[in-house]
């Protein structure tokens, strides 16, 4: 049964607590700028479109790189051979910093980009103990670390390699067991090296 209208506008109150104008700005908004370098770029008196093309940056990826149309390729292909139309000066050198004036917020952003950072990834304690007992014990014979007792997840010697590989490649916990055994002056590429003489590897059978 539909409700009576009277009785529906009695049910509806006007919420005075709630900022409309704030509301309708969420809206309509999409959200705060996480990148700083575009954000301190933006000109708060022009709109995003406009910000992002100056800064050599795209706003809409379908129209900077739209469909391929093959009729109007092969119209201008034909135009171009007939010597109705002129070579392509797309080619030629252009001004970046007079087309785009923040041109500088790419050259960054590029810049930040090919810039390696730091591995941040750690091994647990109980991983490193293990290992480093492992080192102790068999030096990098991997073959007997897997045939160890406390072998319990039954890794082969191609996973012990992987594990003691991935220790060493981590300066803040590596260093500090290879300093106390003395083998900081060791190099894993030397053969000469009795310290260091791996055996398992691919190249012999083991």
């Amino acid at each position: 049964m539909v409700r009576r209208l009277r009785k529906t506008k009695k049910s509806q109150k006007f919420n005075y607590n709630k900022n409309r104008k704030r509301a309708n700005q969420n809206s309509r908004g999409t959200g705060k700028i996480k990148c700083l370098e575009i954000r301190r770029a933006l000109d708060p008196q022009k709109n995003l479109a406009t910000n992002i093309k100056e800064m050599g940056l795209v706003y809409d990826v379908n129209k900077s790189i739209p469909v391929p149309n093959s009729k109007q390729e092969r119209k201008k292909l034909a135009k171009y051979v007939n010597g109705f139309l002129e070579e392509d000066a797309s080619d030629a050198e252009v001004d970046l910093e007079s087309k785009f004036p923040k041109i500088h917020v790419t050259q960054q952003l590029e810049k930040d980009a090919n810039e390696h950072g730091e591995s941040r990834f750690r091994l647990p304690k109980g991983h490193v103990k293990f290992t480093t007992d492992m080192i102790d014990n068999y030096g990098f014979d991997y073959k007997a670390m897997s045939r160890d007792i406390r072998n319990y997840d039954q890794e082969t010697w191609r996973q012990f390699r992987k594990r003691v590989r991935k220790f060493l490649s981590i300066p803040e916990q590596s260093v500090p067991y290879l300093e106390r055994k003395g083998w900081l002056d060791c190099d894993m590429s030397d053969p000469s090296d009795p310290r260091w003489k791996e055996y398992c590897t691919d190249d012999e059978e083991c």
